[in-house]
Order: C-alpha cells, then structure tokens, then sequence
C-alpha cells in the first residue's frame, strides 16, 4: 500500500469515528430502537408521549446524579418506593442535596409517573 493510500485510509477512519461519535451523543440509535418497539401493524404508537413532561424533567433535573437501573452518585430508582407527596417534601428540604424549591406537585407527580413506567412490570 502506497502512502497515499495509507493516509486516505487514516483520514477515512477518523472521518468514520467522528460520525459515530456525533450519532451517539444525539441518542440516534436509542430512538430508533423506541420507534421500531412502538410499531405495530397499523402504525406507529408513542407510549412515552404521556410521560413527555415527566421524562424531560427527570432528565434535566435527575439524571445528573440518578439512574433508573444502577447506582450513579445518588441511589438507583428502579426498588424505590415513595408516594408523591413524600417526595416533594423531600426535594424540597434542606436533606436533599441540590433542592428544588422551583418543582411543584404537579412535577414531582410527572416525574413519578415516569419512573414507574420505566419500572419492569
């Protein structure tokens, strides 16, 4: 193989890695595997739609330190058992660390929702 060749090579792999790279930080191959489990027969069902604003909480405000399936900073999600109105006074306390005084009931309940029905059945 000719040096040419050699750093056409090199250029495409490094071309390749980017794009790969690219794509999984967009979270392009997860959604497409969401999209392919919603499919049915006579088109395409959004599950996750009821838990739009749930999701997008927890994402912008837990995931940092919480997972739903293993132990991160904070603790897993998946065994955690608590009732709505528990948990907003625990975000909201001096005990948790950061608070959210910005979160009313009504988002501690989407987020809820949307742990649950992350939840294996």
């Amino acid at each position: 193989m000719n040096i040419k060749n050699k750093i056409l090579a090199s250029y495409t792999v490094v071309f390749l890695a980017i794009i790969l790279m690219v794509l999984l930080s967009f979270d392009f191959f997860e959604s497409n595997s969401e999209e392919k489990r919603n499919q049915f027969f006579c088109g395409t069902v959004d599950f996750d739609e009821e838990y739009k604003e749930g999701k997008k909480l927890f994402k912008m405000l837990c995931a940092s330190c919480h997972k739903l399936d293993k132990l991160v900073f904070g603790p897993s999600l998946k065994k955690v058992e608590i009732d709505s109105i528990s948990l907003f006074k625990y975000l909201k306390s001096n005990q948790h660390r950061p608070s959210f005084p910005q979160l009313s009931q009504e988002n501690v309940n989407e987020v809820l929702k949307y742990i649950e029905s992350k939840k294996p059945k």
